[in-house]
């Protein structure tokens, strides 16, 4: 995918753990050597000055990889050595950056091509893997073309088969509008019946029929609790 839509502009690969950070760095590193072109992502005049950079780095798999011009970053990294990643990252030094799904709420760093390898990440709590939220995927995702850094961007996801129709439908639809209404619906009753709008039972019936918190109820009943009439 870098190659072929982000050959020469900043890529960003967002994986579901700080292991798959350096297996992820790994085969993009045998890639290039299959290719023949070990520094395709390096963008550095010589040699000697990214690897003056990689000796004062205290991470051993970051050491290796920035000198490939691909970048980790994730929480088990030191303040200095993430300081020094993002730096490289910014200044075109390197052209790839693979993160943990943290750094999509964290720090504004810009990318023409985003790739989100993986929707899912295991939860310790539940000791189980689950689906990343959905507006999660979407910061990863708005990570690619940013204004200020770029005209346009490309976001690619890799996921299952079968949760593509699903991801498809949450990012190309827009999202629904939710009546909360129900959480308010005694203060609300109550004071329509101070005012006079609302006298009888019949009245606060045909008075909830007219709100918008009626017909999502009837357009989707089970996010209200209620049954589905189908």
């Amino acid at each position: 995918a870098i190659k072929d839509l982000s050959p020469n502009k900043p890529s960003m690969i967002f994986v579901a753990s700080r292991r798959q950070t350096r297996l992820t760095a790994m085969d993009l590193i045998s890639y290039a050597a299959s290719e023949e072109d070990t520094k395709a992502f390096l963008n550095c005049d010589s040699d000697e000055y990214i690897e003056a950079i990689a000796s004062t780095l205290n991470d051993d798999a970051l050491k290796h990889t920035i000198t490939f011009g691909i970048g980790l970053h994730h929480a088990g990294l030191t303040s200095k050595d993430r300081e020094t990643v993002e730096k490289l990252y910014l200044e075109g030094t390197i052209q790839v950056l693979i993160a943990t799904a943290t750094l999509a709420w964290g720090v504004n760093l810009p990318a023409h091509l985003v790739i989100v390898k993986g929707t899912e990440f295991y939860d310790g709590k539940l000791s189980r893997y689950v689906d990343y939220p959905v507006t999660d995927v979407l910061q990863m995702m708005g990570r690619a073309g940013r204004p200020q850094f770029d005209k346009e961007g490309v976001a690619v996801i890799m996921c299952e088969e079968s949760k593509k129709n699903f991801l498809k439908k949450f990012l190309y639809d827009p999202f629904p509008v939710e009546s909360c209404l129900g959480d308010r619906m005694c203060e609300t009753i109550n004071a329509e019946i101070s005012i006079g709008t609302i006298g009888s039972l019949s009245d606060a019936i045909g008075y909830l029929k007219w709100t918008f918190y009626a017909r999502r109820v009837r357009l989707n009943p089970s996010y209200y609790g209620a049954n589905s009439s189908e």
